[in-house]
């Protein structure tokens, strides 16, 4: 079913920020979708072109196309990580991660 065996399991997340009552800005976790993923390292070609356009693309990860959502962060082992390019390749999408400084917490209730 998978080019390669799936290794990981991944949160896809929708989040939205928002402003605290003192003005600090938060992110709140809209929805999440758990699925499974195969997780590779970019070729150097992928590696160089992302670096080229201002991007620090670390991995990629490839999931079944009817799975992905739109999300724009995905969470793996409790890191969050920006979706910085997708790429449909049949009927897998391989979504492009850059590690992310927006911190979310998953603890909080949330739809689904």
């Amino acid at each position: 079913m998978f080019p390669n065996s799936p290794n990981a399991r991944l949160l896809l997340l929708v989040v939205t920020s928002s402003y605290d009552e003192i003005g600090n800005k938060k992110y709140v976790v809209e929805s999440k979708k758990e699925v499974i993923g195969s997780v590779s390292s970019l070729t150097t070609n992928q590696y160089k072109s992302s670096l080229e356009i201002g991007k620090n693309v670390e991995f990629k990860v490839s999931i079944q196309s009817i799975l992905f959502d739109g999300s724009k962060y995905v969470s793996i082992n409790g890191e969050t990580f920006l979706i910085e390019r997708t790429y449909q390749n049949g009927q897998f999408i391989e979504l492009y991660l850059s590690k992310s400084d927006v911190e979310v917490s998953l603890n909080e209730e949330c739809s689904t």
